[in-house]
């Protein structure tokens, strides 16, 4: 079996599209997507990408939904690891890849760090323009309007943005961009990352990245604050970190408690080696 499972072409083509999209942040670039032993829509983008960037040094790491042991995390990690031999960590300091589905780990990325992101939708212009053909016109004159809008109506209907995730940001002053479903709250993480992040869409064979340092922010309004999920008066009932994004877990007795939604943030909160 080839090395990454990818033949060399492959994996060259990929990488020549990754290339171009750390040149110009924010751009969605196409790319020849290739049949993988998952159905398209599980990871088949993300997981493309990091079989053509890994190597023997590379510590790899597979969240899903900020979950190291969760089905598609364990068995898309279980899979690279079959086909390249790297070692394999759950600790977001160790890892020098880490592929996440829907979020950003809780402890703050490093420069040499890739993060990969899978990604379903990758054009947040699709909520307001269906037509591709307009989309790509709208991308190449920054022509936002229709984003602003609906940033609009949902302001004076309802106060703010009903956006929960997949909030438009826009990189580098340039092009808006779909962060993949991840929730408000990290939003703010992207901006100034030290780590590459790199975005791979299987289903829609495209392409996009933000190199380290780049500029990203929400579209908002001046005089409107970007507002993330709160979680004022909960805590973790595992580590009791106050500070993480929580999941509300519903126990059979109807009780809730919350939980840290990054197992590897609570864990090593429990350690003490935060």
């Amino acid at each position: 079996m080839r090395y990454a499972f990818l033949d060399e072409e492959a994996k060259k083509e990929i990488r020549r599209s990754i290339l171009k999209a750390i040149a110009i942040p924010g751009y969605i670039v196409s790319f020849a997507s290739r049949e993988m032993p998952v159905a398209r829509g599980w990871g088949t983008g993300g997981l493309q990408v990091t079989l053509a960037i890994i190597n023997e040094s590379d510590t790899l790491k597979v969240i899903d939904q900020g979950c190291d042991g969760s089905v598609n995390a364990v068995n898309i990690r279980n899979f690279i690891h079959s086909v390249t031999n790297v070692k394999t960590t759950t600790s977001t300091k160790e890892a020098s890849i880490i592929q996440t589905r829907h979020r950003v780990p809780e402890i703050e990325l490093k420069e040499g760090q890739t993060l990969v992101y899978q990604v379903p939708m990758p054009d947040i212009l699709e909520t307001v323009e269906p037509n591709t053909a307009k989309a790509k016109l709208m991308h190449a004159n920054a022509n936002y309007s229709k984003l602003w809008v609906l940033l609009y109506e949902d302001t004076s209907m309802f106060g703010d943005s009903r956006i929960s995730n997949r909030y438009p940001v826009l990189v580098n002053n340039r092009y808006a961009m779909d962060p993949s479903p991840i929730p408000k709250y990290d939003t703010l993480k992207l901006n100034n990352c030290k780590a590459l992040q790199l975005f791979g869409a299987g289903r829609e064979k495209k392409i996009y990245a933000i190199p380290p340092y780049t500029k990203v922010e929400p579209l908002k309004f001046e005089d409107k604050e970007f507002k993330v999920e709160s979680f004022q008066g909960h805590f973790c009932n595992r580590c009791g970190s106050k500070n993480s994004f929580l999941d509300e877990v519903y126990l059979d007795d109807g009780r809730v408690k919350y939980f840290c939604n990054d197992t590897d943030y609570c864990d090593m909160n429990l350690q003490g080696k935060l």
